[in-house]
């Protein structure tokens, strides 16, 4: 096989134009292989853009060739005698089934509401490029599985302190939240409760001047929240563990220990949770602060006010409308007319 081909061409015209030159692929079977492609990309272009703008032809050519690439790289494992006899003795549409396969695999995995053909972009491929169509398919299912194992990690690990309708479920969140549930059963070991103020500022006291007993102690608690994780689930929230542990001990060192312990309280969970705080659950430490540390969580009392505000809002609302309201002068037509 000739190295200078490889860069410039996509496996399987490779393979197409090797056979044409060693002459076992004919002129009669290589019309039936462009029918077969050209017939290919128009159902593509009918099925997800369209079949009269040539841009969207050309798209969806170029696509057929990357999905029909990689289904002969499949088939074959890379092997061009494989690949070869594939072509010659079976059909490129059956090259282009075994790639639809992983196609519809990416599909499935971002869930029924994907769309389809900006995922199909990714496949495009075309006569004059060489590049790793599998592994692109690969890194593309990879990232999206991922993003559904993330989705798991963060039900599992939903907590009422970050339970906000802002609330952004993106990594850094996500490993938050795992954060603070390991904290959380350290702070049950020691039989400590989120009231429990002044016993927390001791516990992260104690932290900051033995590390070592701080090491100890998130190794055991770890361990039991790996016991009740899945095998990729585990896999995942395992590996952010010594990110957490490390920030836990940075945030022990940072912290202003001369403070009151509700000003501890808030300013710890507001490190661990950056910022993404519930102020309901906090109502009651902002109210315990000294004035002087009050100051210091003004973004927290306008979190507080504007919430009630909100509520009484939503409550005065509710009470002007009746249960008999009539709807009717509004008619029934629930459709929109531009």
């Amino acid at each position: 096989m000739n190295l200078d081909k490889v860069r410039a061409r996509p496996f399987l015209l490779l393979m197409i134009s090797d056979a044409i030159a060693d002459g076992s692929l004919t002129p009669e079977h290589m019309s039936k292989i462009e029918s077969q492609l050209v017939d290919m990309s128009l159902k593509i272009a009918k099925g997800f853009y369209s079949p009269v703008i040539s841009h969207d032809l050309k798209k969806s050519c170029a696509i057929v060739m990357g999905v029909t690439t990689l289904g002969l790289l499949k088939l074959s494992g890379g092997d061009t005698l494989k690949a070869r006899k594939i072509l010659l003795e079976d059909s490129v549409i059956i090259c282009f089934r075994k790639g639809w396969e992983s196609v519809d695999s990416l599909f499935k995995a971002h869930g029924s509401d994907a769309d389809r053909a900006t995922l199909l972009i990714n496949y495009q491929y075309s006569d004059s490029e060489h590049k790793d169509i599998a592994s692109i398919h690969e890194t593309l299912l990879s990232e999206q599985l991922d993003v559904i194992l993330l989705k798991e990690i963060a039900t599992q690990f939903k907590n009422p302190l970050s339970d906000m309708d802002t609330y952004y479920q993106d990594e850094a969140s996500i490993k938050a939240d795992v954060q603070l549930s390991v904290f959380e059963e350290l702070m049950k070991s020691h039989a400590i409760e989120h009231a429990h103020y002044d016993d927390l500022k001791a516990l992260l006291l104690s932290y900051r001047e033995k590390p070592d007993v701080f090491s100890d102690e998130f190794s055991e608690v770890t361990e039991v929240i790996l016991e009740k994780l899945g095998k990729k689930v585990g896999l995942r929230v395992e590996n952010w563990f010594p990110s957490i542990e490390e920030d836990l001990l940075n945030i022990f060192e940072v912290l202003a220990f001369e403070n009151s312990g509700p000003e501890i309280y808030i300013s710890f969970f507001d490190e661990i949770l950056r910022g993404n705080i519930n102020p309901n659950n906090f109502m009651h430490a902002y109210e315990s602060l000294l004035g002087p540390e009050k100051q210091l969580h003004t973004s927290l009392k306008m979190q507080i006010d504007a919430e009630a505000s909100y509520k009484n809002l939503l409550e005065g609302e509710d009470s002007d409308l009746t249960l008999d309201f009539d709807l009717s002068e509004y008619g029934d037509n629930t459709s929109i007319d531009y």
